[in-house]
């Protein structure tokens, strides 16, 4: 049926090939359109399977809480340069990134000291627990008081007294230290230097600026707007620098970009160009193999027209579809080059045998699409049977790169099928008219000699070939895999280093746990959530975490309120805590230091307020706008009829990066199934578990769906297991050979392995039915014969799958060299092992 269905199109183009270079054209035309309207998203994130309750539980976090979505601006101060001119210039920046409306807000001080105790002092005792509180009582004893202003005096003698002077006026005891402390510890696990009250590094060359975008990463336009206004204010600032400070300002700070902005616009400038280099670079090298191949300028065409239809077809497809493509879909191009042309390798190579052989021009080309285009189709189903196979995965990047693949290799075969007779026809007429007749040639490139041989040698081939599969089966099982989906992003991307680089000099690399509570009301959470953090601070304490921050740090829970507020009540009765007496004592104090109490008048009217409260402080009772408002903004939010807390673990800087600590999971796991813990690591090891149970899975789906196309096209068994033979042979130097050469398996290349299934096991269909078709004669010749076409293949699918070693993702890199060597492997096992099976099989018939 196939065959006449073949003959029945190849009669219709040759006869009607204007008729189909018009439909093409259309088609064409329709398609460009709609590739103008396609989409690029570089949001690694969006690879990923988002349903997934693991991993949407991350991602909705990261995402109600906006802890992924901030853009990092670092000013890198010159070295032996004065602080104070630099908080200037990010004084000046700051305002200028405020009037960009694609940013919500610039956070870059650590709001001044003094507006924070103004605003927080009063609640201030509400924070300490029974050791805290006793101290307290300590420090204002009539000694303690003494003693603590006498501290003061010898404090604001030192260089750093400017800084200390503002922050003793309001709290001359040193109160709230505590206070400050845990403010601190909420923005994230960074160290900074405090008493600058800016986001400065500790060793003062780096001041950082984090802005909040309007937009999520994965507005690319709305990305590129914002980067051009912030490099726009940058050089504002630069000018306002160079003229406030004199004829001779100091160096201009280095202002560099990061975060999930800069690295989302810059994998999508880095898709766009991988898609163009890879479309026209694989497009050029399979030019080149094929011209070589037939050695002559015109066959160009034939390979160029047919996949170049085929592409933009697949991509109009992507456009209507899905409407955007992802840095995995980005090598789509270049699979479709170095499959499809296969196609016309085949069929334009039994043309020219055929031709070769003596058969007039329309003969050849009957006899090569009814003879070797049914193996050609069968080919194209079982290679795009395999790349089907990935729609079941919940990634969605290889989830779309499989249908657009699977598809595109289907829109190459119609376009094979019925552009190469349209444009022979076209050719023939064309010589036809100038009574010449094109020379036909096919390079062999060693392939006839090499089943020539192993026909004819069949023991010994298959004695090294087994002896290789060992050897490689040995190097196979011990194949390494890289889990880091970092690894998968561009390398020396400004976005990445920039990260990295606050990483390294704020001491946090922003690698997170969370640990997700829930509740009905705002006050049992809040209990709850100390209670949790109580807990984790053994984690603390054994140096598996660096750090806890949480809602604790910005408002008290409850049941810490009620107990600071009985103790003070308490001993404001017995007169240790009584407001009027402190004040008086701290003011003798002061005078007898020689400083003048109407100096400290706010201070001393903070204390008597944070020695009075009767009534614990409520998530209403703290500012609405300001650091306190943004830090609490990052560890509680209203979530459904309900609160939810999140309490934020850091881990030191470079460790527990592929995977949680035991002791943390262990901690979430006592805490009961209404504590979630989250975090990138969780997620890096969740992932390779289900992308390597997705990838077994596939390359079973996809063996299964070969495996019976291939029995349907036989209507046998024996034939069919037989094709795949040399593939699981070729798939096991290909694993071997990635281990001796230092490639590992990664979230990428890992469904490589069932992308060979269906690309090595052509091979063997066009073996097998070239065997089939000759079995009663002596086979030798259609079996070398046929292996010089499928060499070419295969190199033309390894020059394809070549180009994406240009790519700027290495997992696409990494894809690109697997799937060479996979090519390759195949090949040769279909070229060596199927014809000494059938050296062996003729041998014993012919045995009497």
């Amino acid at each position: 049926m196939i065959r006449t269905l073949l003959e029945r199109l190849t009669v219709f183009a040759r006869r009607r090939y204007r008729w189909v270079f018009a439909g093409t054209f259309v088609l064409l035309a329709l398609s460009g359109w709609l590739i103008s309207r396609l989409k690029l998203d570089g949001d690694v994130l969006n690879l990923v399977p988002r349903k997934d309750p693991v991993i949407a539980a991350y991602l909705d976090t990261l995402q109600e809480f906006g802890t992924f979505d901030y853009l990092m601006v670092v000013l890198e101060i010159p070295e032996g340069g004065a602080i104070d001119p630099y908080q200037a210039y990010a004084d000046r920046l700051a305002a200028r990134l405020g009037e960009i409306p694609e940013l919500v807000e610039v956070e870059y001080r650590i709001e001044e000291p003094e507006k924070l105790l103004e605003q927080l002092f009063p609640q201030a005792v509400l924070f300490l627990d029974a050791a805290g509180r006793e101290e307290l009582a300590r420090r204002l004893t009539p000694e303690g008081i003494r003693e603590r202003v006498g501290e003061l005096r010898r404090r604001l003698s030192t260089p750093q007294s400017l800084v200390l002077r503002d922050l003793a006026r309001l709290d001359p005891l040193g109160i709230a230290e505590v206070l400050l402390g845990r403010l601190q510890s909420s923005r994230g696990g960074m160290s900074v230097d405090w008493m600058s009250g800016y986001f400065l590094s500790q060793d003062q060359r780096l001041l950082l600026l984090i802005a909040k975008p309007s937009r999520p990463p994965q507005d690319i336009d709305h990305g590129k707007r914002m980067l051009a206004a912030i490099r726009q204010a940058v050089t504002g600032a630069n000018a306002d620098f160079q003229t406030e400070m004199g004829p001779e300002p100091p160096p201009l700070p280095r202002v560099r970009l990061g975060g999930a902005h800069v690295s989302a616009v810059e994998d999508a400038s880095a898709i766009q160009g991988d898609m163009t280099l890879n479309s026209s670079s694989s497009m050029l090298l399979v030019l080149i193999l094929f011209l070589f191949a037939f050695r002559r300028l015109s066959t160009l065409g034939y390979a160029f027209v047919p996949l170049a239809v085929g592409m933009v077809l697949t991509f109009g497809f992507a456009s209507l579809v899905f409407g955007t493509v992802s840095s995995a879909t980005s090598g789509t191009a270049a699979l479709l080059a170095g499959v499809g042309v296969d196609f016309v390798v085949v069929l334009y190579g039994r043309f020219v045998e055929e031709g070769r052989a003596g058969k007039d021009f329309d003969a050849s080309l009957l006899s090569s699409m009814g003879t070797a285009g049914p193996a050609v189709v069968a080919g194209a189903f079982t290679t795009a049977a395999t790349f089907y196979a990935f729609t079941f995965t919940d990634f969605r990047g290889l989830r779309q790169m499989g249908v657009l693949t699977g598809t595109g290799i289907l829109f190459c075969l119609v376009a094979v099928v019925l552009l190469l007779p349209a444009m022979l026809a076209w050719s023939e007429e064309h010589h036809r008219r100038r009574e010449s007749r094109p020379r036909l040639y096919l390079h062999s490139f060693g392939g006839d000699w090499v089943a020539k041989v192993s026909y004819r040698h069949p023991v010994p081939v298959l004695v090294a070939t087994a002896a290789l599969t060992v050897v490689l089966g040995f190097y196979a099982l011990r194949l390494p895999f890289e889990d880091s989906w970092k690894s998968m992003r561009p390398a020396g991307s400004e976005g990445g280093a920039v990260e990295k680089l606050v990483a390294e000099r704020f001491g946090s690399d922003f690698d997170f746990m969370m640990l997700i509570l829930r509740g009905e009301k705002v006050g049992p959470l809040l209990d709850r959530t100390e209670e949790v953090v109580l807990e984790a601070q053994s984690l603390v304490r054994d140096g598996v975490i660096k750090g806890i921050s949480s809602v604790t740090s910005v408002i008290p829970s409850p049941r810490r309120q009620g107990e600071a507020l009985a103790w003070l009540a308490e001993r404001r009765a017995q007169g240790d805590l009584d407001p009027a007496r402190v004040r008086g004592d701290l003011e003798a104090a002061l005078t007898a230091e020689g400083f003048r109490a109407t100096a400290f008048a706010k201070g001393l009217s903070l204390l008597e307020r944070a020695l009075s409260p009767t009534e614990p402080m409520g998530v209403e009772d703290l500012p609405t706008e300001g650091q306190a408002h943004r830090l609490l903004d990052r560890v509680l939010h209203p979530h459904g009829q309900g609160w939810q807390s999140v309490i934020y673990l850091y881990p030191p800087a470079g460790e527990w990066n592929r995977e949680a600590p035991p002791q943390a999971l262990a901690l979430a796991e006592k805490l009961g199934p209404d504590t979630v813990l989250t975090g990138a690591n969780v997620i890096n090891k969740y992932m390779r578990e289900r992308v390597r149970r997705d990838a077994w899975i596939a390359l079973a789906l996809g063996t299964g769906l070969v495996l019976l196309i291939l029995i349907y096209d036989f209507r046998r068994v024996v034939p069919a297991i037989a094709t795949l033979v040399p593939l699981a042979l070729g798939m096991v130097w290909m694993l071997g050979s990635m281990t001796l050469l230092g490639l590992p398996m990664n979230f990428m290349n890992i469904f490589v392995t069932t992308m060979i299934v269906g690309l090595g096991s052509d091979y063997g269909i066009h073996m097998v039915h070239r065997y089939l078709e000759k079995e009663q004669e002596r086979p030798e010749k259609g079996i070398a014969e046929t292996s010089n076409a499928i060499l070419i293949a295969a190199l033309t699918t390894v020059v394809g799958f070549g180009s994406l070693a240009t790519s700027s993702f290495p997992g696409m890199r990494s894809t690109g060299y697997v799937a060479s060597i996979g090519a390759m492997t195949t090949v040769v096992t279909a070229m060596t092992v199927l014809p000494a099976l059938i050296g062996l099989r003729h041998r014993r018939r012919a045995k009497p």
